[in-house]
């Protein structure tokens, strides 16, 4: 059997490189494949994983590379969604592209409910799926419903111990149980890239610390004023850790930002500011060593540094974030509200059991038909949650549309006024409807501009 490895980016390829060194991804007989799709915004412009200098250690596990995004170029891989009559025809041309042959295939992806990994699972449609996830968001639920023909084939899901003790909430609605890809061996991974990549840096000795960035504005959650001003603060932050110097890596899907605030921000810091571009993990940093801290929002770095290198973590503005997010279901709420409840200095989450409840219910809020199972359990927490917690984690309309406990008890409906309603009432698209059916149309009107 060939195993088919999914990697977009290289720390995602040293995530999977990690659990084939923890015998993870065991498979007999075959080749095993490492398909790498380049997809960023502009792959033609960024170089993909294989090309990135450093890479080789993560690609010797592997008897091959092959790649996607060449072959569907002009499409990009994740606007790739071939039709049902189309699956058996790209089943033949990946096939003999890759020269796969005829026999079986094993799938080993990240971002199952997304394509092209959720395309490719659809286009072999009779292969085993393993998920491997790499980020805060495996401890989050599964953002899209997944068709069946795809969750019968679910075979597991590894993921980094990102948060020691705390069990991730991905794939829990079809049965599929977790397995931790021990750090040791992830730290190893990361050990061999940075051997390979020279250190050109002028270290003198001062101490430093990388600040990680975000890219909020571009997905609406804040302005690039307020971006700008957060990453001011991430700087002013790690000034006030000691560092003398701060290494600012932007996010890399972020769009050209603004340099100048930050540089504004360390001069009044007293600090050396230093713009990282390249396109090796933040943990390629970390393994170097002498940082007096990591800081950022909620980045998956913050809990890699924490967990796997020991570096002090600071987090910034993730209360803000939090209530910013919209709608609840948004998928960066979970790996938000981890970050934001282990760095409390008041330590209230520093219980493993109290975080994992916290998680637990912060997913069934965000999909509350996927995990109808843990509703009892939530609705638990919630009760016992004093109000300034619930009003942390949970926006109330949300309680209230769930019926769940902390909800206001004057319900939002009555804050449309009736002339929203009456307004609606004589929309010309109800004008055939009688008067009942008007209502519920009207009513359904409500929830969406309520609810989302």
């Amino acid at each position: 059997m060939t195993q088919l490895v999914v990697a977009s980016t290289l720390f995602g390829a040293a995530t999977a490189a990690s659990a084939v060194d923890s015998g993870l991804l065991e498979h007999t007989g075959g080749e095993r494949v490492l398909l790498v799709v380049n997809n960023a915004p502009a792959p033609e412009l960024t170089p993909a994983l294989d090309e990135i200098a450093g890479a080789e250690p993560v690609l010797r596990r592997f008897d091959r590379v092959v790649h996607l995004t060449d072959l569907l170029a002009p499409v990009h891989p994740s606007d790739w969604r071939p039709g049902i009559r189309e699956l058996p025809t790209f089943e033949r041309l990946l096939r003999s592209y890759w020269g796969l042959g005829d026999g079986p295939v094993e799938l080993v992806c990240e971002s199952l409910w997304v394509n092209p990994a959720l395309a490719l699972a659809r286009v072999f449609h009779a292969a085993p799926i393993t998920v491997y996830a790499e980020g805060l968001m495996s401890y989050g639920p599964t953002r899209d419903p997944l068709p069946l023909e795809v969750t019968q084939r679910l075979d597991g899901l590894v993921h980094l111990d990102l948060v020691p003790g705390v069990r991730p909430v991905l794939l829990s609605e079809y049965g599929v149980a977790p397995t931790v890809v021990p750090s040791e061996r992830f730290r190893a991974v990361v050990d061999e890239i940075t051997a390979e990549i020279p250190d050109d840096r002028d270290d003198d000795g001062r101490p430093a610390a990388v600040v990680v960035g975000q890219y909020l504005a571009a997905l609406g959650l804040v302005t690039r004023d307020e971006e700008a001003e957060m990453h001011a603060r991430m700087v002013r932050a790690a000034a006030r850790a000691g560092a003398q110097v701060v290494r600012f890596k932007p996010h890399p899907s972020a769009p050209p930002g603004m340099v100048r605030p930050l540089r504004d921000a360390a001069a009044e810091a007293g600090v050396e500011l230093e713009v990282v571009t390249d396109a090796y993990p933040v943990e390629v940093m970390l393994a170097r060593g002498r940082h007096v801290a990591l800081v950022g929002c909620f980045s998956t770095a913050l809990a890699t540094a924490r967990t796997m290198f020991g570096v002090r973590t600071i987090a910034v503005d993730t209360e803000t974030l939090l209530s910013r997010l919209t709608p609840f279901q948004n998928s960066n709420r979970v790996p938000a509200t981890v970050i934001d409840a282990v760095h409390r200095e008041d330590g209230r989450y520093g219980d493993v059991q109290r975080l994992q409840e916290l998680v637990d219910t912060v997913a069934y809020c965000m999909q509350p038909k996927s995990l109808a199972d843990r509703r009892e359990a939530a609705v638990r927490v919630l009760a016992e949650l004093p109000a300034q917690e619930r009003d942390r984690y949970f926006l109330p309309n949300r309680l209230t549309a769930l019926d769940m406990p902390g909800a206001p008890k004057r319900h939002p409906v009555v804050a449309l006024g009736m002339s929203t309603a009456q307004r609606a009432l004589r929309h010309p698209a109800l004008g055939k409807l009688d008067e009942r059916t008007k209502r519920l149309a009207v009513r359904q009107r409500l929830v969406r501009r309520l609810y989302g």
